[in-house]
């Protein structure tokens, strides 16, 4: 944030926004529901509310200059829909205070206004901060329609317990809502292109009863072109072929790719059950990002709004009331767009930052990106990474296994998977990359691993002859259903495992290697684990089992002395770390594939 000047008279928040409230309120006709609007926003605005101040108390996530709430207009019905956000404080401003304010103030919603948060009581414990990974704690949201009680919502952060548990998060949540059928799909249709890209950011639950109650999952899509976009929101917004391009084109001045800042989707669940089929999906352009300034955003919005048969005059009245300036002298004060089909209605938002303590100069926020969720650079520190960090037994297949009764069939599913996708191809793989790789210290430790995989000479000993004999063991517990349908996730997997091993240039297919012995012994772990809590079977019996999760802890011990030995030189990292990245991203597929077969 640049620095303010230090004459700038401080800002009391509730006055200044009740001022800002008033004129959105008069000019989208909702005059007679002013007064339940400043009361709600006076009190989510907590400690905040008359504290002076010529500086944000803390960083607020909600809009760029760090004001703790914003405001929005939904042009679509017979009148605009006025909405706020706001983050609450009571004094104390860490995420742990922030947290308890909000809780307080939704207890406050309920008795005032009927919130219901009994579904929230059912998630709140996986969002509870309990370290500094969130950019938020807990955010409400109200919606005004004239002569209508306000609808609450929340907004909680999926990166509570870190980036990489972000899907953890996820899965549990939505099985706890009784929406379990619903993270394959949203993983596999908005988070295609893996996490870093699509990057898992909020989550939000209407605070009202039963069905009405919708869930709604947002994903940050950085670097993503309009034809990504197209394909992520497309299929379940209700929207027709080339209308998500025609949008971005028009709000976001091209087709992308969009660096300066990620385009975000909102997924919409309506409806528990096995299929939890979305009901919707809505896209937010973050169009302070890529104008010179807010009347060059004014404009495309307002062509945006007619070319789509909506009010602009009602939305120009609107943001001509609410501006504290001319529109040609700062960007930031709308913040994004959003636009969506609801029942194949056009209905478009306008994001509204109150600029209480800054307006940015012209052109200035595009030349202030949001940096890409990174990992380490080199090998050495990617490989702990994986080791540490974004653990493949974090996944939520594995932990929604461990969170339910012990069961063989879906640890049979998982193996069965396994040993299409490698059985007895991987030896074959592992041998014709030791074949084309230069450097003797490499192919020495290469070597020695597929000579662990062929049974150091014995061949009863080979790994494949024991998964057979393990499988063959647990075929009467093997889950029922069509096996092709059931071994489809390790066909699909094999095909991405081949071309790492057999087509990859040298380095990238060795950057794959190291993950692929580090999620495998962390599968083996886990997998034992799994297996050891059931009575049925003597996991004692399962020799493939004792014996390859020693030595997949010995080939990813390995894996971190082959990282050390790779050249140190830019490219021959971010060689060996693209190889890791991508092989890792197959495997999180991969064990969503599985997801899906095994709790369909």
């Amino acid at each position: 944030m640049a620095d303010l000047d230090p004459d700038t008279a401080p800002i009391e928040l509730a006055p200044f926004g009740t001022r800002q409230l008033a004129a959105l309120a008069e000019a989208a006709g909702l005059r007679a529901e002013l007064p339940t609007i400043v009361k709600i926003f006076t009190r989510l605005l907590g400690g905040a509310a008359s504290s002076p101040r010529t500086r944000p108390a803390y960083p607020s996530d909600v809009v760029d200059d760090h004001t703790p709430y914003e405001f929005s207009l939904a042009i679509g019905g017979a009148t605009p829909e006025l909405r706020m956000l706001v983050e609450t404080t009571d004094g104390d401003t860490s995420l742990a205070g922030r947290w308890r304010a909000a809780r307080a103030a939704g207890v406050w919603l309920r008795d005032e206004y009927g919130a219901d948060l009994r579904r929230l009581e059912t998630i709140a414990d996986l969002f509870e901060p309990r370290s500094d990974h969130s950019l938020l704690a807990l955010w409400h949201a109200v919606v005004f329609r004239p002569g209508t009680r306000p609808d609450v919502k929340v907004y909680l952060d999926l990166r509570a317990r870190g980036r990489a548990l972000a899907p953890a998060v996820l899965e549990e949540a939505l099985a706890r809502l009784d929406l379990a059928g619903a993270y394959p799909r949203v993983m596999r249709e908005a988070g295609r292109r893996g996490p870093t890209l699509d990057e898992l950011v909020y989550f939000s639950l209407d605070l009202v009863e039963g069905e009405r109650a919708r869930v709604k999952v947002y994903f940050r899509h950085h670097h993503a072109t309009a034809d990504d976009l197209e394909r992520v929101v497309g299929r379940f917004g209700g929207v027709g072929p080339g209308e998500v391009r025609a949008f971005l084109e028009q709000v976001l001045g091209d087709a992308g790719p969009y660096l300066a800042r990620p385009p975000v989707s909102c997924w919409t669940f309506a409806s528990g059950g096995a299929a939890a089929t979305p009901s919707g999906s809505t896209l937010y352009a973050p169009v302070a990002y890529f104008v010179r300034d807010d009347a060059e955003a004014s404009g495309r919005i307002s062509r945006w709004l007619g070319a789509q048969g909506l009010d602009a005059a009602a939305y120009e009245r609107c943001v001509s009331a609410f501006a504290r300036r001319p529109l040609g002298d700062g960007v930031g004060l709308h913040s994004y767009v959003s636009w969506k089909r609801d029942a194949g209605a056009p209905k478009v938002t306008c994001y509204l930052a109150p600029e209480a303590y800054e307006t940015f100069a012209p052109g200035s926020l595009a030349a202030r990106p949001l940096p890409l969720p990174r990992r380490p650079r080199n090998a050495p520190d990617l490989v702990r990474w994986y080791e540490d960090v974004e653990r493949c037994t974090d996944h939520p297949l594995f932990e929604r296994l461990a969170r339910e009764p012990a069961a063989i069939a879906p640890l049979w599913t998982i193996l069965a998977n396994n040993w299409v996708a490698v059985g007895d191809r991987f030896p074959r793989w592992l041998a014709a990359l030791v074949s084309r790789v230069e450097d003797d210290r490499v192919r020495s430790v290469l070597a020695k691993q597929l000579d662990d995989e062929l049974g150091r000479g014995d061949p009863t000993q080979a790994h494949r002859v024991l998964f057979q004999r393990m499988l063959a063991d647990l075929e009467p517990y093997a889950a029922p259903g069509d096996r092709d349908a059931l071994v489809m996730p390790g066909r699909r997997f094999a095909q991405g495992l081949a071309r790492n091993y057999l087509d990859r240039p040298e380095l990238e297919a060795i950057g794959g290697t190291l993950v692929a012995e580090v999620y495998g012994k962390q599968v083996d772990q886990v997998v034992g684990a799994l297996l050891r809590r059931q009575t049925e079977l003597d996991p004692a019996k399962l020799t493939w089992l004792v014996l390859h999760e020693t030595l997949e802890e010995e080939h990813a011990d390995e894996s971190l002395e082959l990282a050390r030995m790779l050249p140190t030189d830019e490219a021959s990292q971010a060689a060996a770390c693209r190889g890791a990245e991508e092989l890792a991203a197959l495997g999180m597929r991969y064990f969503d594939d599985i997801y899906e077969v095994v709790f369909r």
